[in-house]
């Protein structure tokens, strides 16, 4: 009977307490958004429109949000009577395609709000075209005639981007014509260079595997007009172009003559760069792998610094976003010194004896071009007589070392005139290397306290630069990959494929070759201070000139390099 009781007690008194919680539930997650939420809603609506501004309003300040739309070349715009195809994949019944992008889908840029940094800089947002397949293309897979050319140095995930563009081309739009232009721009004009490699999925199957590159490099310039006779002779209507910021304005002028000339040309970029400074864009092809390798030749260093007496090893690395991410990546390096902030010599000594009295051993990971005055007015001292009669060469020959070779007096007369600046003007005037540069002065000024060191320069650019690419690398570069081939197909000309904030979009080359876009790196720079949180190294400027970096913004003072070294010795 008391069960029972209890039993009627419960069921009488539980269904109210349940509805109190749920009114009180329904109560909190139905209140009604603020009117700034609203209103950035509405925007993000209206730019999937075409564009437009709003104000959102808070509780501190009244703050206008604009988006800009960045819209893309297309060869209908000089070319208005080419007809549309619809796209093979809408017919094909596997693999089952639904995910084709929409005309006007676009990715924005991050939005920040309640940010006074953001802020002060204006809130202005750009809007990137989408990258993906479009359900009609302007070009029909018979007519394809493609050509892939890969510009400046090697990099890692080279291979594979070709390997992808040909699969896409062939599996996808059933393209069978591709042709891989071997050695960069010379593959248009050199006549040993001409033989063009006909790239057929037999012949890429394993090629992503490998390192280097299938098509060869060089840094030759591009002779535009050379390359639109070479382009309109062979029938090429798609050109793909791996490279730099460099690559992209001579890709930009060759879509330009293509107008002029009313050629149907589709160019489309992919990002090369070992500097990592393509704008806009989070990352260019192969980067995760180069910077793993640079991880890997700084803890080899460390091994070898440990070994000797008083060690001291110096990485000379090929761009300051290697150094950075590598000394991070790492956690082995001492100092970091890249080409946008200035250091003393003698400072950075200073503070290496401090390191080595502490541990044994110093690692110094320097850019390629850092503290170019310095080593310039280094070079001219050595160019004195005195310079050349009181200096022995430390560790090789300085040409050995700078990696450039000069021309022998009279043995290739005539040939400074060849090329744009000529070969006289690119090799015999070769500039000193600042790892040469580091190493002579660490043993000058250690010699003049009298302490004993043993240093070494490595500089494993090629070794890194030829690694085959890991498998992030390989993921994202198929992912350009097809996406460039995606645009070719939709009319899209005159644009770079990249991911931003994790979204593959279209870039117009306008934009990226713009000088007020270029990325820099800044004492104030995040990546600056993650690498200073690293290294623990004081400002290496000259006194009154250094900067105190800290999580609270960029607080100037008076450096005394005495009190700070011996702070940073302890």
């Amino acid at each position: 009977c008391t069960n029972l009781w209890l039993r009627a007690l419960l069921m009488a008194l539980v269904p109210g307490a349940l509805c109190g919680v749920m009114s009180s539930y329904q109560h909190v997650s139905m209140k009604k958004p603020s009117n700034s939420v609203q209103k950035l809603g509405l925007q993000k609506a209206m730019n999937l429109r075409g564009g437009g501004q709003v104000n959102a309003t808070n509780s501190t300040s009244d703050v206008n949000i604009k988006f800009v739309r960045c819209e893309v070349s297309t060869l209908q715009s000089y070319l208005t009577y080419l007809q549309e195809y619809q796209n093979p994949m809408v017919a094909r019944a596997w693999p089952a395609n639904a995910n084709f992008v929409g005309l006007s889908e676009t990715v924005t840029d991050t939005v920040f709000r309640n940010s006074l940094r953001a802020e002060s800089k204006g809130l202005i947002y750009r809007e990137w075209i989408r990258a993906g397949p479009r359900k009609q293309t302007l070009f029909s897979p018979s007519e394809v005639n493609a050509a892939i050319v890969a510009c400046g140095g090697l990099d890692p995930g080279i291979n594979v981007v070709v390997r992808e563009i040909c699969s896409t081309l062939d599996f996808t739009y059933n393209v069978r014509r591709v042709w891989g232009v071997r050695y960069g721009w010379r593959g248009f004009t050199d006549k040993e260079a001409k033989d063009w490699l006909e790239l057929t999925p037999e012949r890429v199957q394993s090629v992503h595997q490998e390192g280097g590159s299938i098509l060869g490099f060089s840094t030759d310039e591009c002779d535009v007009e050379k390359v639109l006779d070479c382009i309109e002779r062979r029938g090429v209507n798609q050109l793909y172009v791996l490279g730099n910021v460099d690559a992209c304005r001579s890709a930009h002028a060759i879509q330009q003559g293509a107008v002029a000339r009313k050629l149907k040309l589709s160019v489309v970029c992919l990002p090369k760069s070992i500097q990592n400074n393509v704008p806009f864009i989070d990352k260019c092809i192969g980067f995760d792998t180069v910077v793993q390798g640079a991880v890997e030749a700084i803890e080899k260093v460390v091994h070898a610094a440990r070994s000797v007496q008083g060690g001291i090893g110096i990485i000379k690395l090929g761009s300051g976003e290697i150094c950075l991410n590598a000394v991070m990546a790492s956690g082995d390096a001492d100092v970091c010194l890249i080409k946008s902030v200035g250091f003393d010599p003698r400072v950075v000594f200073e503070y290496v004896n401090k390191v080595m009295h502490r541990k044994g051993y110093a690692i110094i990971v320097v850019e390629d071009g850092a503290g170019e005055e310095t080593v310039k007015r280094w070079k001219a001292k050595l160019d004195t007589a005195e310079g050349r009669q009181n200096r022995s060469p430390v560790g090789g020959s300085m040409d050995e070392c700078t990696g450039k070779l000069h021309l022998p007096q009279g043995s290739l007369a005539g040939l400074e005139t060849k090329g744009q600046g000529g070969l006289e003007s690119k090799w015999s005037m070769g500039q000193f290397d600042v790892g040469q540069f580091l190493k002579e002065y660490a043993y000058e000024y250690f010699n003049s306290i009298n302490t004993t060191v043993t240093v070494r320069l490595s500089t494993p650019e090629w070794y890194i630069r030829s690694m085959p690419a890991f498998a992030s690398d390989r993921i994202f570069c198929s992912v350009l990959a097809a996406n460039s081939v995606h645009a070719a197909f939709a009319g899209l000309t005159d644009v770079i494929v990249g991911r931003l904030n994790q979204r593959h979009v279209y870039i117009p080359l306008t934009l990226v070759i713009d000088p007020k876009n270029t990325p820099s790196i800044k004492e104030t720079s995040r990546i600056y201070n993650r690498m200073i949180r690293s290294t623990k190294q004081p400002s290496f400027q000259r006194l009154g000139q250094a900067k105190l970096i800290t999580g609270r913004g960029d607080v100037r003072r008076s450096f005394n390099s005495a009190d700070a070294l011996a702070e940073m010795g302890k």
